[in-house]
């Protein structure tokens, strides 16, 4: 008989990578769906704990849990994952070492509408530019956007944007977790 612990690593398996995941505009979205679709980077060996735990490691800077809706850029940030996280990541500039592709797992959540209403940060810190934190902010950014590139896909509007959380993200709201093949 598996144990509640075994049965959510059964229940929360491997997935497909979203390649070309289907947003619209984030906010609308969730209004229609009830959550938010929103994805973490990480090394595969915090996978089991987070499976178990939920996202409980905040950034020591920010006291914050930073998610996208972009699976690349969510897979990008897995890349700092096996410093300990961006920020000691960062800390230790030249000496940085970047995770191994194979060693980067992306984990894949439907996180409720009044969970991210209650506990994200409004100002969108953390996106690089005031033009990213902007495009989250104002859904004219993704209007204009999808006028001008209407074959595009999604995930690259929200390329390297991030929606930050002051809350941890419990286990049951992560629905799988993926990995990002090579090409070729």
């Amino acid at each position: 008989m598996l144990s509640f612990g075994d049965y959510l690593l059964v229940e929360r398996a491997e997935v497909p990578f979203d390649h070309n995941h289907e947003v619209g505009w984030w906010k609308d979205k969730a209004e229609k769906e009830g959550y938010h679709t929103v994805y973490h980077g990480t090394h595969k060996k915090n996978l089991p704990h987070i499976l178990k735990h939920g996202l409980t490691h905040k950034d020591p800077r920010t006291g914050m849990i930073s998610v996208t809706h972009d699976p690349h850029t969510a897979h990008g940030y897995a890349a700092m994952s096996g410093s300990g996280g961006e920020a000691n990541f960062r800390k230790v500039g030249a000496k940085a070492e970047h995770t191994p592709h194979e060693d980067r797992v992306v984990l894949k959540m439907h996180i409720p509408k009044h969970f991210v209403d209650k506990h994200q940060d409004t100002e969108f810190h953390g996106n690089p530019k005031q033009a990213n934190r902007n495009k989250m902010a104002d859904k004219h950014h993704y209007d204009e956007w999808k006028k001008n590139h209407p074959n595009k896909p999604d995930h690259e509007f929200y390329q390297v944007s991030e929606l930050r959380l002051k809350h941890e993200i419990p286990p049951e709201h992560i629905v799988g977790y993926s990995f990002k093949k090579k090409k070729g």
